[in-house]
């Protein structure tokens, strides 16, 4: 491949030195390749990776033609951080292998859902602490951390990666484990998507056929109960168990939504507690293969839901009487509250680059609905419920209008110093850059075309 002419040529040159596909508008598969769940996306150009060498050639176009850079897995990020308005899309979608090597080690392409992973591997009876949702791209899950329906018996999905390939701003292949570019492999469990572009994973899956998994749900009524006691028994539940709470909008059946506990176990003993939290209405729960849990995702296309998340070291009760009490005052919004601690709190905090290891639960919320459904009323209150929460942290997978002050929950401050010292070992110009990635120093605000050519040809 000529580099030069991928720089300054255009289209034509990309198309000649890309093996997958170079989509534009009025392209068979543009509006697809460059649509997202909560963004349709415009952009100029979309590279289908079909390998690393595409993912090096639609960088250093994008470097030759000044173009902002968006990657784009199963799409799924709140944020619409897969694509972008103007720029190029790198859709690495059809590096989707997932290929099993020595030693129950998976090789996956970012560009596999976690269906897909789940169910090749469940016919070996393999499984990966991954997400929950069967068309999230392994990718966009990975970026962020991972929290599965086993992250209490095996943790993050980034604990068990052992090697990663990803491509750096200056379009250099790196193959990187605790061995290799340690630093880089540091990085890349928790905030590979302002690193550069993971193209493959290394992880190493665990031997669980089955697991039992289902729903106990609670009237509406014993909410204040059923959570109290929940949380009393999940801050010390055996990690054979992974479990949440969930509340559904009050716009829903009446007002009179059931609370339903949610469980993933390796075992049917450690529910038993669960079965007496209050007046139990009903118990769906079976042994299934690992890949059965997985569900399928789908919305109105004129829904715009509002996402926010908060970790929590420690459960109080006025956190949960604050969500409970905004319940009718925002008949749009769902809540869900996830136990951690057990093996997700077993990495330390400095293993890698995801830090919130001594969080016991994380709440998700999510106001549904069309702008139209929300009105002008229910962003305001959502918003001030959460001025009125004090999280010790937030979860980058779960947030739809990041701010600067989400980045520093995401990455508290040794973390963020640590990012931004590799940033700007690989990434100097800030390439790959949204508001939930740390900058290569805290004084950089601009000046992308000098700093992305030095950091293309830094290392020709």
């Amino acid at each position: 491949m000529s580099e030069s002419v991928v720089a300054q040529g255009g289209l034509g040159e990309l198309r000649g030195v890309v093996a997958g596909e170079v989509l534009v508008h009025g392209d068979a598969g543009y509006a697809d390749a460059g649509r997202v769940i909560m963004n349709p996306g415009r952009p100029r150009v979309v590279v289908r990776c079909a390998g690393a060498a595409d993912v090096v050639a639609a960088l250093r176009y994008a470097e030759g033609q000044d173009l902002p850079v968006a990657v784009r897995s199963g799409g799924h990020h709140a944020a619409g951080f897969g694509t972008n308005d103007g720029g190029v899309v790198i859709d690495v979608r059809p590096m989707d292998e997932v290929r099993v090597l020595p030693d129950n080690v998976v090789r996956i392409g970012t560009g596999a859902t976690w269906g897909q992973v789940a169910q090749r591997l469940g016919k070996l009876g393999l499984a990966i602490s991954s997400g929950d949702t069967a068309s999230v791209g392994v990718g966009g899950l990975m970026a962020g951390g991972g929290i599965g329906w086993m992250v209490r018996k095996h943790g993050l999905a980034i604990d068990t990666v052992v090697a990663a390939e990803v491509v750096t701003a200056d379009g250099a292949v790196r193959r990187v484990d605790a061995a290799t570019e340690p630093e880089l492999f540091w990085g890349v469990r928790g905030a590979a998507g302002g690193i550069g572009v993971v193209t493959s994973y290394d992880i190493t899956a665990v031997r669980q056929p089955t697991v039992h998994f289902g729903s106990f749900l609670y009237p509406w009524t014993q909410a204040e109960q059923v959570l109290r006691a929940w949380t009393e028994y999940m801050i010390d539940a055996p990690e054979e168990l992974s479990a949440s709470l969930q509340l559904a909008p009050t716009m829903m059946a009446d007002r009179q939504v059931p609370v339903a506990i949610q469980v993933c176990a390796t075992t049917d003993a450690v529910l038993e507690p669960l079965r007496h939290l209050g007046s139990l209405i009903t118990e769906k729960v079976a042994e299934v293969s690992y890949a059965d849990v997985f569900v399928e995702m789908a919305m109105p296309p004129e829904w715009r839901p509002r996402i926010r998340n908060g970790f929590y070291n420690t459960w109080s009760n006025d956190v949960g009487r604050k969500l409970l009490e905004a319940r009718p005052r925002i008949p749009g919004l769902a809540i869900e509250i996830r136990a951690l601690g057990g093996a997700y709190g077993a990495m330390p905090a400095d293993g890698t680059a995801f830090a919130h290891r001594d969080a016991r639960f994380l709440v998700n919320s999510v106001l549904m609905g069309s702008p139209e459904q929300q009105g002008a009323r229910q962003p305001k209150d959502f918003d001030a419920l959460w001025r009125s929460l004090t999280p010790d942290g937030a979860y980058l997978n779960f947030l739809s209008d990041p701010t600067e002050a989400d980045l520093d929950a995401c990455f508290p401050e040794a973390h963020r110093k640590r990012l931004a010292a590799l940033k700007q070992s690989v990434d100097p110009g800030h390439v790959f850059r949204s508001p939930l990635t740390v900058p290569p120093r805290p004084e950089w605000t601009g000046g992308r075309r000098h700093l992305m050519r030095w950091a293309m040809r830094s290392r020709r």
